[in-house]
């Protein structure tokens, strides 16, 4: 199943300048490149292991799920992408998007923007990033949920869609936008570098996996895909503009929730 979840497919990064477009929806392009940046200073220069990661991690992302656990189910004019839900590790987070899934919010939502090949955004009412809010958007916000045993990589699914208070005592928030979590190039994403930065055993799924580390702690991580890795490809390889909008729209047509037993 780890294969299925996560085939090593690799080339396809918190402050973004505090602009309210650019601090709800990461600064598109220019933060991610800052963001990988860092990432690099942190892996070549530091070295040193960073705060938090656990010496020994419960990779659920990685495992089969059970057949009673939750899905979603992403019907896209791409096709079609199936992510396992975490509700016990964003119960939150997990109650809310299922609401917005059930009402019917997500038909017809937008990927708006796909940054680097990194990280395509998700469930947005409008294409165009610099205009993603609009006034049928749902602007609920929540504090980040952070578990150990969901991490930033490839095909993960999270939230984020600003901070709230005053830096350093700021926090990042939930909304009912969402992050498809790509890939970071392969020079980046050296085996031993990763291990002295993140431990033996995060370092090295996101070595043989691929991710973001650098979004590690930060984000709330609430589904993983599983399924239509295909579709996937085709939209974080999508052409994209200098705003980073998608150059094709990028329809979610209808979104649903499921059970992993009744949608493998």
């Amino acid at each position: 199943m780890a294969e299925k979840l996560h085939r090593p497919l690799r080339g396809q990064g918190k402050n973004p300048f505090r602009s309210p477009a650019f601090a709800k929806y990461l600064g598109l392009s220019l933060v991610a490149i800052i963001m990988i940046i860092v990432f690099i200073a942190i892996i070549w220069l530091a070295g040193a292991r960073q705060a938090g990661i656990p010496d020994e991690i419960d990779f659920i992302q990685l495992k089969t799920p059970e057949d009673s656990d939750p899905v979603v189910v992403f019907e896209t004019n791409l096709g079609t992408i199936k992510a396992v839900l975490f509700p016990e590790d964003a119960p939150v987070y997990c109650e809310y998007f299922s609401e917005l899934v059930n009402s019917g919010y997500y038909d017809g939502s937008y990927f708006c923007a796909l940054v680097e090949s990194a990280y395509a955004l998700g469930g947005t009412k409008s294409p165009d990033p610099e205009n993603a809010e609009t006034p049928d958007s749902d602007t609920r916000s929540f504090a980040a949920e952070v578990s150990d045993r969901v991490w930033p990589i490839r095909g993960a699914i999270a939230s984020f869609v600003g901070t709230k208070g005053i830096w350093p005592f700021d926090e990042n928030c939930a909304g009912s936008s969402f992050i498809f979590i790509n890939d970071i190039d392969d020079v980046y994403m050296d085996e031993d570098a990763l291990k002295r930065a993140y431990g033996d055993s995060l370092g090295g799924v996101f070595s043989e996996y691929g991710g973001i580390p650098n979004f590690c702690g930060k984000y709330t991580i609430f589904a993983q895909v599983y399924d239509g890795w295909d579709v996937f490809d085709q939209i974080l390889g999508a052409q994209a503009l200098e705003s980073s909008q998608p150059a094709s729209d990028i329809i979610i047509e209808k979104a649903y929730l499921s059970t992993y037993g009744e949608s493998k």
